[in-house]
This record gives structure tokens, C-alpha cells and sequence, in this order.
């Protein structure tokens, strides 16, 4: 492809500030324009990168027999009414009527239809598991769509379904799709977290939420190790610890705790066969014991420890302590991520640890939703945390939906398992971990383009016009995907966009080199630039595409 056929709606700035910086360099890269507050349109460059992650999830559930199907945008209201989530989902739910005065929806999940599919087509137990899913446009009225494509109320997603006629059958899936989408996203290259959940609106008893780390700042790039752990790029925890852990005693360490009580945490510590778990929670907040039952390193029963046992454990683990809790777990809460030099105190004792930082100074923990919401509160989204996006959500739902697939008389309830990952979104959280100042950085398999040629002085000098061609040819002959950029522009803005798009393999083609028989690349992943041979460049650029 050519640029002269092949328009890059690149801009230079954009007339609003915004911290999300998926949103800003979507713009500016010619991904995305903004239509209205919540909805998009996807331009030639976006709509490739969109095109690529849907072939490789494509691919990924066909290899684990998920057979794809395509139901309507629009659902009646009426098996929302037998759902009874018609009422629960609120807001949310986008509504019309027809010419009838028939009440609709606009589809944010599926749960009910695909039930109602199933209950009409399947006539015995023999004929389980079923297995479907769609990649489709979704809608959802968010009450403040501004995050860009991380929260918008018309979004694309990819929604599964399993049928089963046991629990054993339905663990059995559920946990090949667990397991399909770690390799999703490690073929994406992405760092990433997996969270015990809670279901809400969409029901059952377990989920699981799959989520983005991200990077908010230069030199502060948050990462997953082995263990599914958060950790710090390049720093060594265990040299950086600097923590102060007394009694209460005087007036002016009293004083002083005063003024870090803004950011206080609260640590309540329970124990669950024997070993002491600690979580994390903001001061005045309240634990939900419902969403500790759904914990993965807990369940029932669990017991508070006490105040006089807590004492008896900072005594006897001193040192332990001190160092936080290096022999135990700890299961923070999303909404503590945010602060910076926090004061932690230990439930109903007067013992403190002051001056602390994330990562820096707490060993690495897991992340869960711990706590008790007001109505007022509950507006806060999770699905954008300090440092995380969640992209995947999966329910082993169980038999609450039975009731519409019990038409077919059967003896005993089908158990059910929905399993989403919001792609737009995932577009947006992979860029919020791979860029730098110049722009985004595209992987080969996610890349709108793998290879662009740049030639500088294309119409003046008959050798590099010659070169770039011969280049280009063979490149397109073996179907490399490969733009030329061909306009009559200054060298400067051709590198700026080239760079911004994040095409992963540049080409520079100039007079200079070109006599002395060589070409320039650059490797836009780390900016590296190395000099080759004429005749070495296209068997070169094959070994690093495939």
C-alpha cells in the first residue's frame, strides 16, 4: 500500500487534555474519532489493529470447539422481565419501542436470548455440551462515558456460552477458557492479573475477571511475574525498605500520625486453616464477608483474629512484620492502589507502619473487591483502576437461567457458563502498555502495517526512487503487509507519523546510503537503528516477521 492511495489521519495535538493515554494517541495516531460522548468511529488504521485481535481470539476459541454464531442487536424487554434483570441492570440498559409500542433493548449482554435459543433447539441431554460465541457491537448507557474506547456505551465484544448437563462438565470448560484466555493475552504480549470476582447483574457463584497492568508514568512500568503477582520493573524490593513499626507512646508520634490519617489503610488480619491472610482496606470502610467467601485463598469458614491474638502475632513475627508480612498472604482492595506514602494500622491495636509506598515497600500482593458500597459510592467504575483495566470477565453461572431452558421438560437443570472479553477496551489497554514519547508501538501480529519504507528525497534522487521500488516489489510479492509513504512532505512529518501509528519495521531509504550500498532500519520496539547490506535488507526484514 501506498500513503498517495492510503490516507493517515494523523494530528498533531488534540484541543482537550485527558490522562488516558490510549485515548489521546488513538486520535492522534488516526485510529479513532469521537461522534458523540460514548461512541466512535473507527478509521482504516483502527479498523485493521481491530480486525487483527478478532482473528486471533477467532482462532483461539475454534481450537477449543466454541462454534461462532451471530444474534440481533435489539432483544425484546419480555425475556428481560423473565430474567428479572430487566429492573436489576438499571440505567444501563439503552430501551425503544417499535411501531407495536413493544418495549426493546439494545443488547449489553446475551444471557437470556442464547437461553432462549437453546430451549427451543435442544431435545435431549445427549446433544450437551453446546458451545457458542459471537464478536459483536454491544451498548451500555454508562453514566460517564470519558475514558475513550476503556469506557463507551457502544463497544465491541467477544460473549461466549457453554451448556452442560453436569457441574463436573461445566467446570471442565470453564477452565479450558480460563486457560484460553491467558494464552489470548500472552500471544498479545500483554502483563496481566487474574481476579476471583464478583458476579453482579450477570449471576452465578464464581468469575473470574482478567486484567491489563498498566503504566502510568516514564520509569514506572508495572508488571506480572510467575505467580500472577504485581511487581516493579528493575527495582529490588528488598533494598528499598524503609518503615517505621512502633506502639503508640507520646504525644508527638500521635501527632505525627494526624497528619498522615488522609491516607491511612486498615489492615484486618483472618485466619483460614490455620494461616493468617491479611487484607487491605481504606480507613472508615466496612469488609463484605460475602465477597471474602469468593476469594480464592479463602473460603469458609474464617475467622477474624482477635485483638489480643493480633498482638500475640506481632510479638512473636516481629521482625516478620516489620518487613511486611513476608510469611503471609495479602489481598488488597482495588481503591488503596492510588495512594502514596500511606500510614497502615493494624485492626483494634495501636500499631502502625508510616511512610509506605507500593511496591517500593510492600511485598507484592493480590488484588480483590473487599468492600461494602453505598449506592452513592457504587458509581465509582472499577473497570479503570490506578493501574489496571479490566478486559475479560468469565461466570461459571451455574443453573440460574434454567428456568427459561426448563421448557424442555427436563429432569434436572442445564448448568451454564458466559465468558466475555471487551475488544475495543483490549485495544486500549495494550497501548497503555506499549508506547513511549513518540507514539504506539505495535507488536507484528497487531500491527496495521509490519513493514513501512521511507525514502527521503524520493523525486529528486533517481537512486533512491529505484531502490524504494525494487524494495517495495519484492516485499509485496512475498505479501508482507507494508506501507510506502510516498507524499511530498518533509522527512520530519513522515517519521512522526510513521512512528506515531507504531509500525513495528521501518525502512529508510536515502541518496547518501544508497551509493554507498546500504540501507538504514530501525526496530521501532527500542529505536535501534543498524546499518544493511542492499542485498541482505528483504531476507533480513523475513527472519524478524516471522
Amino acid at each position: 500500500m501506498r500513503t498517495s492511495n492510503y490516507n493517515l489521519y494523523t494530528i498533531k495535538d488534540i484541543s482537550f487534555n485527558s490522562d488516558i493515554i490510549s485515548y489521546k494517541l488513538m486520535l492522534k495516531s488516526g485510529m479513532i474519532r469521537k461522534l458523540n460522548s460514548g461512541f466512535y468511529v473507527w478509521l482504516p488504521i483502527g479498523l485493521i489493529i481491530l480486525k487483527n485481535i478478532i482473528k486471533l481470539i477467532k482462532k483461539e476459541m475454534n481450537k477449543i470447539n466454541f462454534l461462532e454464531i451471530n444474534m440481533p442487536i435489539a432483544q425484546s424487554a419480555n425475556l428481560w422481565k423473565k430474567s428479572k434483570r430487566l429492573k436489576k441492570y438499571g440505567l444501563e440498559l439503552i430501551k425503544f419501542y417499535d411501531r407495536k409500542k413493544k418495549l426493546f433493548i439494545l443488547s449489553p449482554t446475551n444471557e437470556e436470548i442464547i437461553s432462549k435459543i437453546i430451549s427451543n433447539e435442544i431435545t435431549s441431554y445427549k446433544q450437551l455440551p453446546l458451545k457458542f460465541f459471537q464478536i459483536k457491537t454491544k451498548f451500555r448507557d454508562e453514566i460517564r462515558p470519558n475514558l475513550g474506547v476503556i469506557r463507551s456505551r457502544e463497544f465491541i465484544m467477544k460473549d461466549a456460552y457453554s451448556f452442560h448437563n453436569s457441574k463436573k462438565c461445566l467446570k471442565k470448560i470453564y477452565n479450558n477458557i480460563y486457560k484460553t484466555y491467558i494464552k489470548i493475552f500472552k500471544k498479545l504480549g500483554l502483563f496481566f492479573n487474574i481476579i476471583k470476582a464478583n458476579s453482579g447483574e450477570i449471576g452465578g457463584k464464581l468469575s473470574h475477571e482478567f486484567h491489563i497492568l498498566i503504566k502510568k508514568k516514564k520509569n514506572n512500568n508495572y508488571y506480572l511475574n510467575k505467580n500472577n503477582n504485581i511487581n516493579k520493573k528493575k527495582k529490588n524490593i528488598e533494598k528499598n525498605r524503609q518503615i517505621f513499626f512502633f506502639n503508640i507512646l507520646n504525644k508527638k508520634i500521635n501527632n505525627k500520625l494526624k497528619l498522615l490519617n488522609k491516607n491511612l489503610i486498615k489492615i484486618i488480619i483472618v485466619n483460614f486453616k490455620n494461616k493468617n491472610i491479611i487484607l487491605l482496606i481504606p480507613k472508615n470502610s466496612k469488609i463484605n464477608i460475602y465477597k471474602i467467601y469468593k476469594l480464592n485463598n479463602i473460603c469458609k469458614p474464617f475467622n477474624f483474629l482477635s485483638k489480643n491474638k493480633i498482638k500475640k502475632l506481632l510479638i512473636k513475627n516481629f521482625n516478620s512484620i516489620k518487613y511486611l508480612f513476608l510469611n503471609f498472604t495479602i489481598i488488597a482492595d482495588y481503591s488503596i492502589l492510588k495512594m502514596k506514602n500511606f500510614l497502615i494500622k493494624f485492626n483494634n491495636i495501636k500499631a502502625f507502619l508510616i511512610n509506605l509506598n507500593w511496591i517500593k515497600n510492600l511485598k507484592l500482593f493480590y488484588l480483590a473487591d473487599l468492600l461494602n458500597y453505598s449506592k452513592k459510592k457504587n458509581i465509582i467504575n472499577n473497570l479503570y483502576i490506578n493501574k489496571s483495566i479490566e478486559v475479560g470477565h468469565i461466570f461459571k453461572i451455574g443453573n440460574k437461567y434454567s428456568k427459561i431452558i426448563n421448557k424442555c421438560n427436563f429432569k434436572k437443570n442445564i448448568h451454564m457458563g458466559c465468558y466475555g472479553i471487551g475488544i475495543t477496551r483490549l485495544i486500549a489497554a495494550i497501548i497503555e502498555q506499549n508506547y513511549d514519547k513518540k507514539g504506539i508501538i505495535w507488536t507484528n501480529k497487531l500491527a496495521p502495517f509490519k513493514v513501512s519504507i521511507l525514502p527521503i528525497n524520493l523525486y529528486k534522487y533517481k537512486i533512491v526512487n529505484d531502490i524504494t521500488e525494487k524494495i517495495y516489489m519484492n516485499l509485496f510479492k512475498k505479501k508482507i503487509n507494508i506501507i510506502l509513504d510516498d507524499r511530498k512532505i518533509q522527512i520530519g512529518k513522515m517519521f512522526n507519523d510513521i512512528e506515531l501509528i507504531g509500525i513495528p519495521h521501518l525502512i529508510i531509504i536515502s541518496n547518501k546510503n544508497c551509493k554507498n550500498g546500504f540501507i538504514e532500519y530501525k526496530y521501532r520496539s527500542n529505536n535501534k537503528i543498524i546499518f544493511l547490506k542492499k542485498e541482505y535488507i528483504i531476507n533480513y526484514i523475513l527472519k524478524k516477521i516471522i
